[in-house]
């Protein structure tokens, strides 16, 4: 798995950012020095000077006038009624549901990659910080498991249509073919532990946390060493709100635990959609990451927290929601994809990627 970063070095890697109404691209850290900005989905890299120039006071990339480097002004964002085939037609290009009242763009394919950059840079200094709780004492089994070189791990995956892979780039067998977010995540264990991980992965576009209850077969039978479960953003439309959330977790484990008692269960908060669509407001998504971070501290030690809200809201203290996003909406493109994955990473091999005070 391609890391975010490397402290030691500091230097990032595919940095994502869109010229989405402003001329700037904000970068995460300060820079020393822009090693390159490019479109991985186009094969195309920008020219200083010519594409793009660096503000090192400001910490940004900004867009020249003549630049080729694609620019969305606020009718891209909102494309008007006249103009909208709206999800789920296969040709959607808009949802409504914006707070404004407007459409607001939505794509199921590559249109954002194509419109966006990534940056490699060299930081003057890192100084990402999420504060996560420490759980090492968590998920005793699975971890014991990742010391034994060569030893088999199986991780049984259930989700919705981001942890199915959409808009992951790999997902739709276009360039530059990362994978997806539970892909990368079984890929930087093997990097990191040296073990064999088979990865199931169940996760259901459209699904929300009731789906494994009304097909237990599709995990039952996979008596995996872990089981993470991963939903969140489908379950913001449900009703039930965050209580039938945390009844159906609850019962998808029970119902695991009857079948394969040495499973160990990793949960997932998810990350936060669109926020200035109705459907994906910045505190919907808090209240069910709340709910979660309280039911997984009640629960034993064989089940821990993947706090991808905390890890993902962190990068949008200084990064744009569409620097980030897939299809618009409530997917994340590549760049997303790996910080989902290092917020796994940093709870099952935290010395692989850590998120720390540096």
């Amino acid at each position: 798995m391609r890391k975010l970063w490397n402290r030691q070095t500091n230097e990032v890697f595919g940095e994502s950012g869109m010229f989405a109404d402003k001329d700037y691209v904000q970068l995460m850290f300060p820079a020393r020095k822009i090693r390159r900005v490019c479109c991985p989905a186009l094969n195309i890299e920008y020219v200083e000077g010519k594409d793009w120039c660096h503000e090192p006071e400001s910490g940004r990339i900004v867009r020249t006038a003549e630049s080729a480097i694609p620019f969305w002004d606020d009718a891209a964002l909102h494309p008007p009624d006249t103009e909208s085939r709206y999800y789920p037609d296969p040709a959607a290009n808009a949802v409504g549901g914006g707070l404004d009242g407007r459409n607001l763009r939505f794509d199921a394919g590559d249109l954002f990659a194509r419109n966006q950059i990534e940056i490699d840079y060299q930081a003057e200094s890192i100084d990402y910080a999420v504060k996560l709780p420490e759980q090492t004492g968590r998920l005793p089994r699975f971890r014991e498991r990742l010391k034994r070189p060569g030893a088999a791990c199986r991780i049984s995956w259930l989700g919705d249509s981001i942890s199915e892979g959409y808009n992951a780039s790999g997902y739709l067998h276009k360039p530059p073919f990362q994978p997806a977010f539970a892909e990368l995540s079984a890929e930087g264990l093997r990097e990191a532990a040296d073990v064999k991980i088979e990865l199931l992965n169940r996760g259901l576009n459209g699904a929300d946390s009731s789906y494994p209850l009304s097909r237990p077969e599709i995990f039952r039978g996979d008596h995996p060493d872990l089981l993470v479960i991963a939903f969140g953003m489908n379950d913001l439309l449900c009703d039930g709100g965050t209580a039938k959330y945390l009844d159906n977790i609850a019962e998808i484990i029970r119902l695991n635990r009857e079948v394969s008692p040495e499973t160990e269960y990793l949960l997932a908060t998810p990350m936060t959609g669109n926020p200035m669509r109705n459907s994906t407001k910045l505190e919907l998504t808090a209240a069910f990451a709340r709910s979660l971070r309280g039911f997984a501290a009640e629960c034993p030690a064989d089940t821990a927290l993947a706090d991808l809200t905390a890890v993902w809201c962190k990068f949008l203290e200084r990064k744009n929601f569409f620097d980030l996003t897939g299809n618009g909406v409530n997917h994340p493109n590549d760049c997303g994809h790996r910080i989902l994955a290092s917020g796994i990473l940093n709870v099952l091999a935290p010395d692989f990627f850590p998120f720390h005070e540096p």
